[in-house]
């Protein structure tokens, strides 16, 4: 049974790895944004929308802060990354 939990510990941690390591590689790719960059447009989006400046900048910093610990965010069809 441990053999069995170390197994899956390793599987996870290789799935966490593969992951930040195509988030790198999307990093260099076109058509990506830094965190900042996303966090703007998502506020200007959200003022498109309507919302109050108060409301909009506080869905940027959201999503500012969403962007930084995961590493990355989705602005429509653009990537965000750290």
């Amino acid at each position: 049974m441990r053999q069995v939990f170390n197994v899956g510990v390793v599987v996870v941690l290789a799935l966490l790895l593969a992951n930040r390591a195509v988030t790198r590689v999307q990093a260099h790719e076109g058509g990506s944004l830094t965190c900042a960059q996303g966090a703007t447009l998502v506020k200007a989006e959200a003022i498109a929308r309507g919302f109050a400046e108060i409301g909009a900048r506080s869905q940027g910093e959201n999503f500012l802060s969403s962007c930084l610990v995961s590493g990355q965010g989705r602005v429509g069809n653009l990537v965000a990354h750290d």
